[in-house]
Parts: C-alpha cells; sequence; structure tokens
C-alpha cells in the first residue's frame, strides 16, 4: 500500500441494493401474473365409427342458432345436399320423432344438436352465479339403421355466459371432434379454427 486514499462514491454503494430491490419487485410482477393456463379452451370428446359421404343427404336437428353453426361447418367441409326445415321442431330431443321426420324426407343421416345449461358442476367453478356451465352434445344417426354412428361434446371447465358466442365455440369444437379433426381433451385450438376446414381429411377412427 503506497498509502494513498481511495475515494468511494456513495451512490456505488447503493447500488447492489438499488440492483436487488429491482430484480426482487420485477419477480414479484411475473410471479404475480397467473401461468396461462388454456382455461378459456373448451373440453371436448368425440369419436366416429362411420362419417356421412358429402353426397348424403343430412337432416340437421337442433336449436336453430345450433343448427345454423352446423350447417355452416358442414359446408366448411364440402357437404352441400343439407336438410333445415323451418317447419320442424328444432327443440325436441325426441329421437323417434326425428328419425319419422328424415324418413319423411328421405335424408340418409341426421345430425342432432342438444345443449344443456347448468347453474352448477363446472369442473373449477362449482357455482355459476350469474353466468352458467353449458354443455354441447352432437350425435349422429344413419335412418336406414337408426345406428349411431358419430358423437361429439364440448364444455367449458368454468362458467361462462349463455350467449350466441359460446354457442357457436361449443358447436364448433365438438363437431370437430366428432369428425376427427381435433383429438378429445383440452387443446389450445381456437375455436374459429375448428369452425373450418383446417384440414383436408379427418384422422382415421380406431
Amino acid at each position: 500500500m503506497d498509502g494513498r486514499t481511495v475515494s468511494v462514491n456513495p451512490s456505488n454503494r447503493t447500488c447492489p441494493l438499488d440492483c436487488l430491490l429491482s430484480i426482487l419487485l420485477f419477480l414479484e410482477g411475473c410471479f404475480s401474473k397467473p401461468p396461462r393456463s388454456g382455461v378459456h379452451f373448451p373440453i371436448t370428446s368425440g369419436s366416429h365409427m362411420l362419417l356421412p359421404s358429402e353426397r348424403q343427404r343430412i337432416l340437421i336437428w337442433g336449436d336453430p342458432l345450433l343448427a345454423r353453426v352446423a350447417e355452416e361447418w358442414l359446408r366448411s367441409h364440402h357437404y352441400s345436399n343439407i336438410l333445415m326445415p323451418h317447419q320442424i321442431p328444432h327443440t325436441s330431443s325426441d329421437r323417434q320423432a326425428t328419425l319419422v321426420v328424415a324418413a319423411k324426407l328421405n335424408a340418409e343421416f341426421v345430425l342432432i344438436l342438444e345443449r344443456e345449461e347448468l347453474k352448477e358442476g363446472a369442473l373449477i367453478q362449482p357455482n355459476c352465479g350469474a353466468l352458467f356451465n353449458i354443455n354441447l352434445n352432437v350425435r349422429g344417426l344413419l335412418v336406414e339403421n337408426q345406428e349411431n354412428i358419430l358423437r361429439g361434446s364440448a364444455h367449458y371447465p368454468h362458467c361462462v355466459e349463455r350467449n350466441d358466442q359460446t354457442f357457436q365455440n361449443l358447436t364448433c369444437q365438438a363437431l370437430a371432434t366428432a369428425w376427427g379433426f381435433r383429438p378429445s381433451g383440452q387443446l389450445d385450438i381456437p375455436s374459429h379454427l375448428a369452425c373450418t376446414a383446417g384440414q383436408s381429411q379427418p384422422t382415421p377412427s380406431h
């Protein structure tokens, strides 16, 4: 040592403390934001033994909103021979009545859409309050032998608003799963993608 004094800038002493404080605040901000969990995407299940051909006459039976979404979905997948008579009581879920009407209209395939609106029972939200736990179900029947050949369902894990957008999203996801364009489960697949063709061929059913 040569006896010289070294001056220390007081601000240099506080720098590590300031940096540490900044890092802690930054980390707190990061952890305060919940990670993206995908709860905004529907949970689906579905499968098919056989799909209708593009030439078959398809009768859509269900609530008018659901039927309209299903019609658009089918047309985007190259189905054009679709029957949607306005005089049919679309809200009826009577299987036999549906098949009788289908036979009268010479339909070969019936697509039945049903929805269930509950005030409780969602996966991560037991009580819905002003919202709803909505389940959407799709069934496909062959008129000739009255056999169920496809099924699909979709619901959110949380309670949602009862509006057109919710029903459209669930209908598209249920149809896409029934047809094999997406696997069952909860996937980060936006509903607008499930509402379009998106894929040239469905996944083969096992």
